[in-house]
């Protein structure tokens, strides 16, 4: 089995939020199996909570958006409109072989950090009044 990191250089990407997040949750094992805690999962490194934003990045045909859940561990929790641009921080995909014997790849992201965006970057769509003044 193998697996591979990969920074990527979110300078000449869009990624866009859907404004979905979903703290994730601590699993324990007990005697009728694996069951959630209702207690969120923590990071043992950093003591901050795990959380997954929907974010839809360029990753398809053509530059195409395509929607990944994106992992981040932090204490802070910005709130993300939806369809509105983002930054991240610290973005890493991680590929590996397909679980259970499929074939293919499966891909993760993880980030440091996610936040609205401050400025427009390229390979963002154009709103209306940009084209007219074009």
């Amino acid at each position: 089995m193998f697996e591979f990191n990969a920074p990527i250089d979110t300078n000449l990407m869009q990624p866009v939020a859907t404004g979905h997040a979903q703290t994730m949750e601590r699993w324990e094992d007990g005697p009728n199996g694996r069951r959630s805690s209702g207690q969120p999962l923590i990071d043992e490194a950093t003591g901050a909570p795990v959380r997954i934003y929907d974010v839809m990045l360029p990753t398809g045909r053509d530059g195409r958006h395509e929607l990944h859940g994106v992992r981040v561990i932090s204490h802070e929790a910005p709130e993300l409109a939806p369809y509105a641009p983002v930054e991240l921080d610290g973005l890493v995909a991680k590929v590996r072989q397909a679980r259970n014997g499929g074939k293919g790849v499966d891909v993760s992201f993880t980030a440091d950090a996610i936040r609205p965006a401050t400025t427009a970057r390229p390979g963002g769509r154009r709103s209306a009044d940009t084209a007219e003044a074009a």
